[in-house]
């Protein structure tokens, strides 16, 4: 579909919060500045589910969690250099 970045707690697998240690220390450490590719696929795999806003509309939609950026300056750059729009 497309790639975005958002502001987010990150997590990386589909599994409810808290259920895996890793998703559990990245909530610990907050909101960062995520680069996450919007999917739509038939296949059966289980990945993390997102509402997002796409032409107006509120969809919920499954991602893949591509990369977190350190601070938003950070994500700004990368999304200047890669043509993406970054949330105010």
């Amino acid at each position: 579909m497309s790639d975005k970045i958002v502001k987010m707690v990150p997590f990386h697998c589909a599994r409810p919060k808290g259920a895996c240690k890793k998703c559990a220390r990245l909530a610990e450490e907050g909101e960062k500045y995520c680069l996450i590719s919007l999917q739509s696929s038939a296949q059966e795999r289980a990945r993390p589910m997102m509402t997002i806003e796409i032409d107006g509309e509120d969809v919920l939609t499954e991602f893949d969690l591509k990369k977190t950026f350190k601070n938003e300056g950070e994500a700004r750059e990368y999304a200047l250099k890669i043509g993406l729009e970054i949330p105010i």
